[in-house]
Order: C-alpha cells, then sequence, then structure tokens
C-alpha cells in the first residue's frame, strides 16, 4: 500500500479497513478526509496492497 500524509509519501504495511489504519496512525476520523486510489472513501473500506491511501487533515477556524 501506498500511503500518502498531506502530502508526504510514509511507508506502512498493514491490512484492514481504513478505521483501523487511522487508528494505528494515531489519526483521528474527525480531523481528516480519506482517499482510496483517488477518491473519497468512507472508514469501512478495505484497504489492499496496491492501493494508494492519502490521509489530508482538515484545517478548522477562521
Amino acid at each position: 500500500m501506498r500511503l500518502i500524509i498531506d502530502g508526504r509519501k510514509k511507508a506502512v504495511s498493514h491490512r484492514g479497513d481504513i478505521a483501523s489504519l487511522l487508528k494505528k496512525l494515531k489519526v483521528r476520523r474527525e480531523e481528516v478526509v480519506v482517499k482510496l486510489n483517488g477518491r473519497l472513501a468512507p472508514e469501512t473500506a478495505s484497504v489492499r496492497a496496491n492501493d494508494t491511501v492519502e490521509v489530508l487533515r482538515v484545517v478548522f477556524g477562521g
């Protein structure tokens, strides 16, 4: 799996769904948008070895 967090590539070995990946990364689901192979993905989506997962932090405030 290829993982990109806020534009930075990171090597991670993971099997399972996006929710368990975020937990492994210690990232709160409420603070990010997750794209799986270029499309928005629910936390129940399964991640496979050849997938690209992009985690984008949402910026709050004004």
